[in-house]
């Protein structure tokens, strides 16, 4: 079975990474899902940005939980000046579904995101990711039907999330054997592969064996930068 293909960062390529026009773009080539990072400026708005500091992204080197909602909707991405930065709530006012919000912050700005989303009625339509099985209760308290990734940052944090309420478990592709995929699968979760290695500046990125491989462990998920790529090769 095809695992679901995830555009890591909406898929950058054609479009900057994590602009409506990259989701847009990456659902149009048979995306299931698109991947945003949520950070919270400094007066409490969500907004997209994979960074701390907006330096890569938008050029401007200043943390973006530093500054405030009408300065961070003044950011220009630097790969492309005509695309704007995004808050949450325009991603909330597109048609762009279903996301994948990888939360950068832990605590009470989950509970905030998570009654957001419930305020929205888009709980249907979102996966937030998170770092910490403790994050899990404070996502489901806020929403209860919202589902949870982990977004372990060490691979010691897995039976935690085993444990826990959470819908899916991401694993870097490091970690991935079919031994762990078994286990996620018993805890009644699926299992999602993140492409690629940050040691190698390689995130989002993998080889087709790669891909191959982890359809035949029964991997549920990809979450990868090009779309296209990944749905030729695993329809081979």
């Amino acid at each position: 079975m095809k695992p679901l293909i995830i555009a890591h960062r909406c898929g950058p390529g054609r479009y900057p990474e994590q602009s409506l026009a990259s989701a847009r773009h990456a659902l149009s080539l048979g995306a299931d899902m698109v991947e945003m990072d949520v950070r919270y400026t400094r007066d409490g708005a969500p907004v997209i940005c994979h960074d701390e500091n907006a330096l890569r992204v938008f050029g401007v080197d200043r943390l973006c939980g530093d500054m405030s909602l009408a300065e961070f909707k003044t950011l220009r991405h630097a790969a492309d000046p005509e695309y704007a930065a995004h808050t949450l709530e325009d991603v909330f006012r597109s048609e762009v579904r279903p996301l994948l919000l990888h939360c950068k912050f832990t605590g009470e700005r989950l509970a905030d995101l998570a009654s957001r989303i419930r305020a929205r009625g888009e709980a249907e339509n979102c996966v937030l990711g998170v770092p910490d099985a403790a994050d899990v209760d404070i996502v489901r308290a806020a929403c209860p039907g919202l589902r949870v990734l982990a977004f372990m940052p060490e691979l010691n944090r897995l039976d935690g999330f085993l444990r826990s309420r959470a819908s899916f478990i991401r694993l870097w592709e490091e970690w991935v054997t079919a031994e762990r995929v078994r286990a996620a699968h018993d805890a009644g979760k699926a299992l999602w592969v993140m492409a690629g290695r940050p040691e190698e500046g390689s995130v989002g990125c993998t080889t087709a064996g790669a891909l191959r491989s982890w359809r035949d462990m029964g991997a549920d998920g990809v979450l990868v930068n090009d779309v296209a790529w990944a749905l030729e090769v695993l329809s081979e």
